[in-house]
């Protein structure tokens, strides 16, 4: 299937430029370091911490998962129901309930995928997708399978 052999092109992409910034990887994912930076609006560095700690997800933990549900997972992002998940997490967010808006935004996602594919494993794929972005934010949030 092209489209995994473009996945995986994606992905040694995604490792060579971990690798290129080393050390500093970390800090420049950091979600904190992206809103106090003076250059990045808030939804700009959502967006940023969010496409390269969901590339790790999806590059690592979540590969086997995006490798089996390829087809399926195809049009979700761009579906009413889970645009409707992120945009409530967009508009809703706040430093007060940051961690809990993460975790209402999981448990919503966990849905849309689990109903878009029938699969419970999926709905957790979808969860954790989103929750891995802000893991080191909040670190004890969980995904769990047929929520």
């Amino acid at each position: 299937n092209s489209n995994v052999t473009q996945l995986s092109k994606i992905c040694r992409a995604r490792t060579n430029f971990y690798h290129c910034l080393g050390h500093t990887y970390y800090t420049c994912m950091n979600l904190h370091t992206r809103l106090e930076s003076n250059n990045t609006d808030s939804s700009n560095g959502f967006d940023y911490v969010r496409t390269f700690r969901g590339l790790e997800w999806i590059c690592g933990g979540g590969y086997q998962e995006t490798i089996n549900q390829w087809n399926n997972f195809d049009d979700i992002p761009t579906s009413t129901p889970y645009r409707n998940c992120v945009n409530t997490f967009n508009q809703t967010v706040s430093t007060v309930h940051f961690c809990s808006s993460v975790q209402q935004t999981g448990d919503c996602l966990n849905t849309v995928y689990s109903n878009s594919t029938g699969d419970a494993s999926a709905g957790h794929y979808g969860c954790e997708n989103f929750r891995y972005t802000f893991a080191k934010a909040c670190p004890g949030l969980k995904c769990t399978i047929g929520k």
